[in-house]
């Protein structure tokens, strides 16, 4: 069988390895959607200040909602240990379906390839 763009295998990393590199992505979103907010905030200011309409639509992208779920061992040999052993960290992201809405939507920037997906 041939390799094509769909075979492909999903690989984790160690614990120690993933856990820092998903608290920055986390923390990157986190930021990304922060400066997003303040960027639509600027935006809608200046257009609300000026009596003539723009001759141009301003594009109104979404960064997805994620955040972090650890996974732990219960610890100790004690059942009142309160302590634990992190066992896996996931980026959980927000589903975006359209199909209910009517609307279209456009991944820009995706995983598996950091360029514009324009055409």
């Amino acid at each position: 069988m041939s390799a094509t763009s769909t075979d492909f295998r999903i690989g984790r990393s160690t614990l120690i390895d993933e856990m820092p590199k998903l608290f920055r992505e986390a923390n990157v979103l986190y930021w990304a959607k922060a400066l997003l907010g303040l960027v639509y905030d600027f935006i809608e200011r200046a257009v609300a200040s000026t009596s003539e309409s723009l001759p141009f639509n301003i594009p109104h992208v979404h960064i997805v909602e994620a955040g972090l779920a650890m996974s732990f061992f219960p610890g100790g040999a004690k059942p009142s240990a309160k302590t634990g052993t992190t066992h896996a960290v996931f980026l959980l992201e927000e589903v975006i379906d359209c199909r209910d809405e009517g609307r279209d939507f456009t991944k820009f920037i995706h995983n598996m390839d950091p360029n514009p997906l324009l055409d």
